[in-house]
């Protein structure tokens, strides 16, 4: 049988590569043609799905992490479009658990390849959206890109955080509006929440990067301040654009500031790696992610790709670490989870490959 796998990362633990490749070699050994296809709903994973792709132009910038830590992180040029992955630079996996304070965090050094990218002659650049650890509307790789932000006519120099946005009263955008002259962005982000409220970024993803319920509020705060003054100067409202509350609020920002527009993260992928033509050639489709939960239907990758797969009407298996919704799957014909019947969370943690290789020794194909 001819397989398609395309499994997106398991947070954390395993790249979509490393996935791709164990479960290639498992179901090689059973006789089957398999196709790996590294994916990507634009967070973790974005670039090495990219540079599978293309195969080359991977370029290497000295930047910094969410807390300012000397990192280096890579992006895709490929012509005349960059490609660039938020998670890779202001992401959770880019700090210690015990240091996520999302009243902290920044993503000026997100800016950094973004200017590197416009720098190295990019015409288009493309932000791949989530796993950030951040909550600054963008405004730190605004920064980077040169917008001034003032209190009370005093310039803020420090990188942007969270923390930050209240202080905000006014900013300049001229040097940033020479240097994004001629180039467009675009976002691909795996979710649609709006900037605010009970839905926003602050309070349905703040607690993952670190923010207690005192902290969840007061970024939602300082985001409400931080919108008011860019849609005041703007005269225009961005904050109730699907995809405004994206990775802390980048969204709103790259919406406001660089005039972008925004994909669902893994229709842009499933269109730029022709993923419909290998699904119509093939017998089994086998999707996944590190979680299957109630936020697996709303964009992620593994419903994208299942949809595809359901339109040609081909047996889709969906493959993940753990699961809090698996009634809910219904666009899966099959769901294998290791926790808890192939390891603890911690073995899985520890040792995922072992783990994921003690499911897959337990699942034979058929159609």
């Amino acid at each position: 049988m001819n397989i398609i796998v395309a499994v997106d990362s398991f947070k954390g633990t395993l790249s979509s590569l490393e996935i791709s490749h164990l479960l290639k070699l498992h179901f090689e050994k059973q006789g089957h043609h398999v196709l790996p296809i590294p994916i990507s709903d634009g967070g973790e994973g974005f670039v090495d799905a990219i540079d599978y792709l293309f195969n080359n132009g991977l370029i290497t910038v000295d930047t910094y992490g969410p807390l300012q830590d000397a990192i280096q992180a890579n992006y895709i040029k490929y012509q005349d479009i960059a490609f660039i992955e938020l998670s890779s630079v202001s992401g959770l996996n880019k700090i210690d658990k015990s240091r996520l304070n999302p009243l902290e965090t920044s993503t000026y050094g997100l800016g950094l390849l973004v200017l590197d990218a416009i720098d190295q002659g990019a015409k288009k650049i493309v932000l791949g959206l989530g796993g950030s650890a951040t909550n600054d509307g963008g405004a730190g790789m605004l920064q980077a890109l040169g917008v001034k932000f003032y209190h009370n006519e005093e310039l803020i120099s420090e990188p942007m955080s969270g923390k930050l946005l209240s202080k905000i009263t006014s900013f300049d955008t001229t040097a940033l509006d020479q240097k994004i002259r001629g180039i467009s962005f675009e976002l691909a982000s795996d979710v649609k929440n709006l900037l605010l409220g009970s839905d926003g970024c602050a309070h349905i993803y703040a607690k993952q990067k670190g923010a207690n319920q005192k902290m969840r509020s007061k970024l939602e705060t300082n985001m409400t301040h931080f919108a008011d003054v860019i849609e005041k100067h703007y005269d225009q409202t961005y904050r109730f654009f699907e995809g405004a509350g994206a990775a802390g609020g980048f969204g709103f920002g790259a919406m406001a500031f660089l005039n972008a527009k925004i994909h669902s993260g893994i229709d842009y992928m499933i269109d730029l790696l022709n993923l419909d033509s290998y699904i119509k050639t093939s017998d089994i489709v086998i999707v996944g992610e590190g979680k299957l939960d109630k936020q697996t239907s709303f964009g992620k990758a593994p419903y994208g790709i299942a949809k595809i797969a359901k339109k040609y009407n081909k047996k889709v298996i969906g493959i993940f670490a753990v699961s809090e919704g698996i009634k809910e799957a219904n666009y899966l014909d099959e769901v294998h989870v290791i926790v808890p019947k192939y390891a603890s969370v911690d073995f899985s943690m520890n040792e995922p490959k072992k783990a994921l290789i003690k499911m897959l020794n337990d699942i034979e194909v058929t159609i």
